[in-house]
């Protein structure tokens, strides 16, 4: 039976479609092929098919570089109050160093890794090194403060000498 070509609505048999009213034409009855086997079969799929690498780089963790540097920056807020803001340059370089710690993590690829972990390694070390820096300023302007290590010294004996009579008054 025939079948309109422009709804896909059944004719019936007749010239024009009942649905939309086009003419129908005679469609030539279409014979289904005869199965012949492919002369030339092709290999299965798992033959084809070529093993890739993953297109993404997985690297590995920071190392310790996310620690140290969160570290550099504790040490430098307690500092900060006794080197005269010395340690601020160490506060600041160590939150930089945290910034580039935690890429390391999310890299692209290697050369990207490696370079994060370079600066934030610098990065941790040089505020290591002012934080040090800092410490000894601060004993320097100490001692200084106290007319050198003979005033050092005498001021460490009158706090010892303070502290023992406030012991012994307080063990009576």
């Amino acid at each position: 039976m025939a079948a309109c070509k422009y709804c896909g609505q059944e004719t019936g048999g007749s010239m024009f479609c009942q649905n939309c009213g086009a003419k129908v034409e005679a469609q030539p009855e279409v014979q289904p092929a005869a199965f012949t086997p492919d002369p030339f079969p092709s290999q299965p799929q798992s033959y084809n098919t070529i093993p890739t690498q993953p297109s993404f780089y997985t690297p590995g963790g920071a190392g310790g570089l996310l620690a140290g540097n969160i570290i550099a920056i504790i040490l430098g807020v307690i500092c900060c109050c006794f080197t005269y803001g010395i340690s601020l340059i160490a506060m600041i370089l160590g939150i930089i160093g945290t910034v580039y710690a935690s890429k390391v993590k999310s890299s692209l690829n290697a050369d990207e890794e490696r370079g994060n972990r370079r600066i934030s390694r610098i990065l941790m070390i040089i505020a290591y090194v002012v934080l040090l820096l800092g410490v000894v300023a601060m004993v320097a302007l100490v001692l200084a403060a106290s007319d050198g290590i003979g005033g050092f010294k005498e001021m460490y004996e009158s706090i010892y000498e303070s502290v023992s009579i406030s012991m012994a008054e307080a063990g009576k």
